[in-house]
């Protein structure tokens, strides 16, 4: 299957993404948690502060952008 069937493949390509994300974030979890002072567990550390799934503050983005429906 090519990218391109992938993504207009619907239901199937949401699925197969969600589980990819979900799986990185649970690894990169996974070595922090059995390595948190080896160099593995310090580069995992700095990838989950960019990974999709991981909690920001609403300061970190400026708190703007959940702003426009309150008034």
């Amino acid at each position: 299957m090519t990218i391109y069937e992938l993504l207009h493949g619907g239901a199937n390509a949401a699925l197969i993404l969600t589980c990819t994300i979900a799986g990185s974030y649970a690894l990169l979890v996974l070595i922090v948690l059995i390595k948190p002072d080896g160099t593995r567990g310090k580069a995992a550390k700095d990838l989950l502060a960019l990974h999709p799934l991981t909690k920001k503050n609403q300061d970190d983005q400026g708190g703007h952008d959940n702003d426009t429906n309150r008034r």
